[in-house]
């Protein structure tokens, strides 16, 4: 008797439990400072087609009640246990006349939470070091109702866990993942949607709706609710410059409108309707009701996303007379490699003498440069470069640019260097890649190498870190450590080379750049083995061979 009291009493707090905690919330609020557990509530309200408000700084949480909607009575409110911007904020709700649940979890914890609520089996899964993918694929993931998961490779294991649990109908990789992300998920049979660039990746995912009327646009740098909401397509635009491949898709597409994200991206909404003449509202605030009942426009809140520091400038630009080249070395002070493309009016007292420029993207790898040489013949004094340089993570999506004009320094130096790329192999049981290079002129030349290849239909580009000297008619083996599995080999028949060289460390102005088949060295223990069991064999015969000739001549002694 006592056991069923005691089952029903443990029915009862449960079903309270549940009532308090099911209660259908008509809004979410979420006190967070951190990016990830804002954008996981927006994409929670996004999903469940309710409305979202969140704090961005801790002076808002007192302004923020007013904005929100006093006929939606039920908020679930997203409260982060590490990082909130206000202590206890449920309070405030309760006071301001709500009824509040509460979840108060962060990262990991809070996006398995949230997808338990969403009760769904499709997923997008989604790098979490940067803002962009996610924002790209808010709307669509809302419209189409997929759960957005952050995966990394230290938390994998745990959503792997939840996910096997729960059940998988869909799941779509989006942008880039490390390597064991995809590994752990590949079960799940997924859909990846990775080509290259954030900009190629929005651009295919645009193309999976079944009509579009209007699109958002944004730079991918903020969170901000009507992005959330999921009612537009986010179509990303770039900082300073709309990437090629935008402006490409739009003219392809044939929409017409488009509905731009804040102020600060007025400008490069205007060159976007200069180019394809589409018809662009700016949406730069908010209604807010004051104390007496009027209203007044408040600036959007808007909760920042870590973003892309590219930085790319011109370390120095040179003329060499003995080689009739223009040297230019580039410079990345940036976090990251990127791609640039240049255009350099070459001016003589404000005249312009002609244009030169890179027929083809130039990477520069992360705190390194560049140096380029560009054929002309020039000839007088005070002559300037005049620059405009695109460049971007990405070849054709060159968001950003700089302009910039430098006096050119003259210069006589001859550079007889001259390499040879031998072959290119893979070490297997030492994980190591390396290009075999000859110097096959008579000068100690300095050299630089680069490889692209790819790693899971991803293209992965290396860079040494400091260019080799090879003395004359010496051969060396530029080395990266890279491990490769089967079926990275499989994809990677031929590996891009590319090697800077000069004989000056400073200005590695000549390249050599080619595919090159690539070999593998596997584990050398077995041949080892193998030619030591030989060699034992062969002596052995040997040794009988001699012990068989002295019996032999014993015998004819007797």
């Amino acid at each position: 008797m006592m056991g069923i009291k005691y089952k029903l009493l443990l029915f009862l707090l449960a079903g309270i439990s549940i009532l308090s905690a099911s209660a259908t919330p008509d809004q979410v609020v979420i006190n967070s400072a951190d990016w990830q557990d804002v954008y996981l509530g927006a994409h929670y309200a996004g999903f469940s087609n309710i409305k979202s408000s969140f704090l961005i700084s801790s002076e808002h949480a007192s302004i923020l009640p007013k904005s929100l909607d006093t006929t939606k009575k039920n908020i679930l409110l997203v409260e982060s246990d590490k990082a909130p911007f206000a202590f206890s904020y449920k309070t405030s709700l309760e006071g301001a006349g709500f009824t509040v649940e509460e979840i108060i979890a962060s990262g990991t914890a809070l996006n398995i939470e949230l997808a338990k609520r969403a009760n769904t089996s499709n997923f997008i899964v989604v790098d979490d070091s940067s803002g962009y993918n996610a924002i790209s694929i808010a709307p669509y993931a809302a419209q189409e109702k997929f759960f957005v998961m952050f995966a990394n490779k230290k938390n994998i294991d745990e959503l792997y866990s939840f996910l096997k649990a729960n059940g998988v109908s869909r799941m779509i990789i989006y942008g880039f993942s490390d390597i064991e992300v995809k590994s752990k998920l590949a079960e799940f049979k997924p859909e990846v949607i990775n080509n290259g660039s954030r900009f190629d990746n929005n651009i295919d995912l645009l193309k999976r709706y079944k009509s579009i009327n209007q699109l958002t646009l944004t730079n991918g740098e903020f969170i901000e609710e009507g992005i959330m909401s999921g009612k537009q397509p986010v179509l990303l635009i770039g900082r300073e410059r709309v990437p090629d491949r935008v402006v490409e898709y739009i003219k392809e597409s044939g929409i017409k409108k488009g509905l731009v994200i804040g102020t600060e991206l007025s400008g490069l909404a205007y060159q976007l309707k200069q180019i394809t003449n589409m018809t662009l509202f700016l949406k730069f605030g908010q209604g807010l009701t004051n104390a007496g009942g009027s209203s007044e426009v408040k600036a959007l809140d808007m909760f920042p996303l870590p973003k892309y520091e590219l930085s790319i400038d011109i370390n120095s630009v040179r003329y060499n007379r003995a080689t009739k080249n223009l040297e230019v070395t580039y410079e990345n002070k940036g976090n990251m490699g990127a791609y640039l493309r240049s255009s350099i009016e070459i001016l003589s007292k404000g005249v312009r003498i002609t244009t030169l420029g890179d027929r083809e993207p130039v990477y520069v790898n992360r705190d390194s440069m560049v140096t380029m040489a560009y054929k002309t013949e020039l000839n007088g004094q005070n002559l300037t470069a005049k620059f405009t340089i695109m460049f971007g993570e990405a070849p054709g999506s060159f968001e950003r640019v700089i302009y910039k004009e430098m006096m050119i320094e003259m210069i006589e130096i001859s550079d007889s260097s001259s390499l040879n790329i031998s072959k290119v192999s893979y070490d297997k049981k030492a994980h190591k890649l390396k290009v075999g290079i000859k110097n096959t002129g008579a000068v100690n030349t300095y050299a630089r190498t680069q490889v692209k290849f790819l790693v899971y239909g991803e293209e992965t580009v290396m860079v040494q870190d400091k260019a080799m000297l090879l003395e004359a008619g010496a051969s060396d083996d530029a080395v990266f450590i890279t491990t490769l599995s089967d079926t990275n080999i499989e994809e990677n028949p031929r590996i891009n080379v590319r090697v800077n060289y000069g004989q000056r460390e400073s200005a590695l102005v000549k390249v050599i750049e080619g595919n090159y088949p690539l070999q593998i060295s596997s584990d050398y223990v077995i041949p080892i083995l193998v030619l030591v069991l030989i060699i034992v064999v062969v002596m052995f015969q040997i040794q009988k061979k001699k012990k068989h000739g002295k019996s032999l001549k014993k015998s004819k002694i007797c």
